[in-house]
């Protein structure tokens, strides 16, 4: 191998490990427990309400004035409508943010950056389509905002997020195939029919309000509410409410 690209290559890595030596990392682990509402066209408009509880992780990577996180999520709901029961299982493999400081002002900050997700939905309706299932899949870009005051060890965070434009699938026909847990069903499937668009076709919405009564303390207490809505071929709505309990380690 070239004696120049070898140098050039080390001087690389050397540049690479002194930003790391001053950037902070941080995990954070997350449990939420809330509702969750799911309204589809393929059931005539039946709204199923029930359950649902999640888990996430968080891997913050903060620099001297960019922050970057990576925070995959789990979710599994039951709803229940009329009787009948629903399976609601929301899988977030990737979820990437960045944030820059727009406004440091003595106790108040506000960060503005943006978001790229895939965001999984899946829907079984045993008492209605033989447990067939159905999705939702999303590869999204969303800005985002980011309010913090602190105050004698306390904190407050404030975070909005809104989709901007996607790729977004919803199947599209309830066709005669029986629920599976083959790999195609939930990682094929979710990218078929795939669309591009704006509030034309999808809209995904979060709020997020976050409360450290004591930050050396290392835990978090907070309410979210997501809301994701498909405006084409058959309409699906899921907006959820969940309060939760985040912990730094």
């Amino acid at each position: 191998m070239n004696k120049k690209l070898l140098f050039y290559i080390f001087i690389t890595c050397q540049l690479f490990l002194s930003n790391e030596i001053f950037a902070q990392k941080q995990n954070e682990i997350a449990l939420s427990l809330g509702t969750a509402q799911i309204k589809d066209d393929f059931n005539n408009g039946i709204v199923f309400t029930g359950a649902q509880i999640s888990f996430d992780y968080q891997y913050s990577y903060v620099f001297s004035t960019i922050e970057l996180a990576y925070n995959p999520k789990i979710a599994l709901g039951i709803p229940f409508s009329r009787g009948m029961i629903a399976v609601n299982l929301n899988f977030v493999p990737i979820d990437i943010s960045a944030y820059k400081p727009i406004l440091n002002s003595n106790k108040h900050i506000v960060k503005a950056g943006a978001n790229f997700a895939t965001n999984y939905s899946y829907q079984s309706y045993p008492d209605l389509h033989a447990a067939r299932l159905f999705w939702f899949g999303e590869i999204g870009i969303s800005p985002i905002i980011q309010y913090v005051y602190q105050w004698n060890r306390k904190k407050i965070e404030i975070n909005l997020q809104n989709s901007i434009l996607g790729f977004v699938s919803r199947k599209k026909e309830n066709l005669p195939y029986f629920y599976s847990l083959k790999f195609s069903d939930f990682f094929v499937a979710p990218h078929q029919n795939m669309k591009f668009g704006s509030f034309d076709k999808y809209n995904h919405t979060k709020i997020a309000i976050r409360y450290a009564p004591n930050i050396s303390k290392r835990n978090t207490l907070g309410f979210e509410m997501e809301y994701v809505g498909t405006y084409f071929d058959t309409r699906f709505q899921n907006l959820n409410y969940a309060l939760q309990w985040k912990r730094t380690l």
